[in-house]
C-alpha cells in the first residue's frame, strides 16, 4: 500500500509539474510572428540589413551595419549608435558606443549591434514611420557632430486570418 501510495504521489507531483509546460494555440494567435526589416541612408551615412523580431515572447533588434559615405569620418575617437522610435518621447530600442583611449582614431563603419529582451513593449505599430537611427561622433579635435537618418521599415510578416 505504501508503494502504491508514492508511486501515485510521484505520479501526481509530475503531471502538476509538466501541466504549465503545454502552451495552448489560443495564445500563439493572440501575439503572431511579426518580422521587420529596415533600412535608410543620407548623404553621410548607410544602414542596412537591420530587422526585428516579434513573437509575443521575445523581442529581437539587430541592428544591421553601417556604412559612411563620407572622408569626415576618418579622425573619429569616439561614437555612439542609437536605434530609437520618434513618437511623443524618444523610446531607445538599441544604443552602443565606442570611445578610444590611446589617442588613435577608430572606423565608425560596421555592425551596430543586437539586444533582445522587452524592448518595444507595446510599440510595435508606431514602427512603420518612426524608427530613426542617430550616430554621435566626436574627432581629434574635440569637435561633436550628431547624423540621423529616418529608417525604412518593412513588416515582412503578414498575419494570416484563418
Amino acid at each position: 500500500m505504501k508503494k502504491i501510495r508514492a508511486v501515485m504521489l510521484s505520479l501526481l507531483a509530475c503531471t502538476v509539474l509538466l501541466a504549465g509546460c503545454n502552451t495552448s494555440p489560443e495564445s500563439n494567435e493572440e501575439q503572431p510572428l511579426k518580422v521587420y526589416s529596415f533600412s535608410g541612408e543620407n548623404e553621410y551615412i548607410s544602414v542596412s540589413n537591420g530587422v526585428i523580431i516579434l513573437d509575443g515572447k521575445d523581442e529581437i533588434c539587430y541592428g544591421g551595419d553601417l556604412k559612411v559615405m563620407s572622408d569626415d569620418f576618418s579622425d573619429i575617437t569616439t561614437y555612439s549608435t542609437t536605434i530609437y522610435i520618434n513618437g511623443s518621447e524618444k523610446e531607445i530600442l538599441l544604443s552602443n558606443g565606442v570611445d578610444d583611449q590611446t589617442g588613435g582614431t577608430i572606423d565608425v563603419s560596421g555592425n551596430i549591434g543586437k539586444i533582445s529582451g522587452d524592448i518595444l513593449g507595446d510599440s510595435d505599430d508606431k514602427l512603420t514611420d518612426n524608427l530613426w537611427f542617430e550616430l554621435k561622433t566626436t574627432n581629434l579635435s574635440g569637435e561633436e557632430n550628431t547624423y540621423q537618418v529616418q529608417l525604412e521599415t518593412t513588416e515582412i510578416t503578414k498575419e494570416v486570418k484563418k
